[in-house]
């Protein structure tokens, strides 16, 4: 079978799905809420509520301000995925190719390949090992929770990226067990309630008193929750092709929206459930109650789905990746894409260069960050597992707000190049009438938030500093001991760190190429 046509044929890619206009308003609607819904609520409820201060409805606020920017960005992708020609499998970067000059497209690619594709798959294997863990109660030395992550990762690169038999199967069981944990969360804290007549959240915000720029104002919890939301939405973009395959392409940002609303409701109704009966926003809370009713097997189980639906975002993601890396390969678009093309051509029934490739790179982020999670100190308030596998999942939280912020910034950048296209017309477009109004609104947001939040990295620096020299300020008593000091500024230090490094590893690759580039048309022109 051809390798182009067999890759094809992975469902979980909307690229993927079957060219003929097949697929009427309910099928796309379950692919729309299938790409978004995955495990990222319960890892990242909990951070929105600290930065929230422990205020019920803040957090509410928050989901409800990111969905409203999730819908804006989706309404946009129909006018921009009508202007894409070929090279469709590259999703993001093919928007910023189409509607954005050489150099955005590059940093773009370097970006989807080099940084967040790898770096989201190593950080869902660790939060699958976390969640299961959790469930069981046995909880493993470092390298003991590493060799299960490697594991996880080894076992979909080269059964789901190799097999599309293989995918499909293990996509479905996934598929169906995933939803069971969103069905409880959403019933446990009404539960709660009931039983107890109380909730646990403490909507009071003056009880909090962190030196952290987040934790200033309400408002600055709200924008520091926004790589949270964006990560629980994440794959909201997926869909966006499906407008080849629809009966009724029209109705494609209908079914967009109406999928994103599915999902926002029921991603509110776990998040108040949550905090109806934990005073954290986690999962985690929910073990003493359960405990104490007779009944910890409930949480078991629970956190074991939860690991589950974290696997169905990893079989997902490979698939993703492997098409993406197979067809900058075939353009010769990425470093040693001529050995990974001849290595290809021996082995054409399978996709195994782009598998390969993603797998080496996976692997080097995989080293990295566990290297530097073991001497990381737990930011997160994780608890039970020894230090350095806490670090490490300290450390991934960090790695994943920042790599999928700059996801939504590309996004954002694809939409801002359709935005102008308006006006020199370069790329032929089908016109939407809400794409303007729509566009004006994610812009907004996106630039909104990541002026904060890069502004925020570095007034947090101070903050801490300014407390350890002084013991004075807004941190004033926060911290107990100087280790607790220290290691908050080691926080806030490395945060700013791995900022500076996606800056780098995104655009000084590309400014040397498109010096490359430069020089090789004026000797063209000469």
């Amino acid at each position: 079978m051809d390798n182009t046509n067999q890759i094809k044929k992975k469902v979980n890619s909307v690229t993927d799905l079957p060219k003929k206009k097949q697929l009427g308003f309910m099928s796309c609607l379950v692919v729309v809420v299938g790409a978004c819904i995955g495990a990222g609520i319960f890892f990242k409820n909990g951070s929105i509520l600290a930065n929230t201060q422990n205020s019920f409805w803040l957090a509410i606020v928050c989901w409800l301000i990111g969905a409203l920017g999730v819908m804006a960005m989706a309404l946009c992708l129909t006018e921009i995925v009508s202007g894409v020609k070929g090279q469709s499998n590259l999703g993001i970067a093919s928007w910023v190719k189409t509607f954005n000059s050489r150099f955005l497209y590059q940093s773009c690619k370097n970006f989807i390949c080099y940084i967040y594709t790898p770096v989201i798959l190593v950080a869902l294997a660790y939060y699958f090992v976390q969640a299961l863990f959790n469930g069981i109660g046995w909880f493993p030395p470092w390298w003991g929770t590493a060799l299960i992550s490697l594991a996880v990762l080894t076992w979909f690169f080269f059964v789901s990226g190799l097999s599309v038999k293989m995918f499909n199967i293990q996509n479905w069981i996934i598929m169906s067990l995933k939803f069971f944990p969103l069905i409880f969360a959403i019933i446990i804290g009404w539960v709660f309630w009931g039983v107890t007549g109380s909730h646990s959240v403490i909507p009071d915000p003056a009880t909090n008193n962190v030196p952290l720029l987040d934790n200033l104002t309400p408002v600055c919890g709200i924008m520091a929750s926004i790589p949270a939301i964006f990560f629980a939405f994440n794959g909201f973009q997926y869909p966006a092709n499906l407008v080849s395959s629809m009966k009724e392409p029209k109705k494609l940002p209908v079914t967009m929206i109406v999928g994103l609303i599915i999902v926002t409701v029921i991603y509110i109704g776990i998040s108040v459930s949550i905090m109806l009966c934990t005073t954290n926003g986690s999962i985690s809370g929910l073990q003493q109650w359960l405990t104490d009713k007779n009944v910890p097997w409930i949480y078991t189980i629970l956190n074991i789905l939860v690991g589950v639906g974290v696997l169905s975002v990893i079989n997902g993601t490979v698939a993703t990746s492997v098409n993406i890396y197979q067809d900058l390969i075939q353009t010769k678009e990425l470093a040693f894409s001529n050995k990974m093309d001849r290595f290809q051509r021996k082995n054409s029934d399978k996709p195994l260069g782009g598998v390969i490739y993603g797998f080496v790179i996976a692997i080097v982020f995989f080293i990295l960050t566990t290297a530097i999670g073991c001497f990381f100190e737990n930011t997160s308030g994780v608890t039970n597992w020894d230090a350095s596998s806490a670090g490490i999942f300290s450390f991934v939280d960090i790695i994943t707000n920042w790599d999928v912020l700059f996801i939504f910034i590309f996004i954002g950048v694809a939409i801002l190049g359709c935005f102008i296209n308006r006006k020199t017309k370069k790329v032929a477009v089908t016109k939407s009438k809400i794409f303007i109004p729509m566009a004006i609104i994610s812009i907004l947001l996106l630039a909104i938030s990541v002026l904060y939040l890069v502004s925020s990295v570095f007034v947090n620096i101070g903050l801490v500093a300014h407390y350890i020299s002084f013991g004075t300020g807004i941190g004033k008593g926060m911290y107990a001991d100087p280790d607790a000091a220290q290691k908050a500024l080691l926080t806030v230090i490395l945060t700013a760190v791995m900022l500076f490094i996606y800056l780098g590893v995104i655009f000084i690759p590309s400014l040397v190429s498109e010096k490359k580039f430069k020089r090789q048309e004026l000797s063209i022109s000469k």
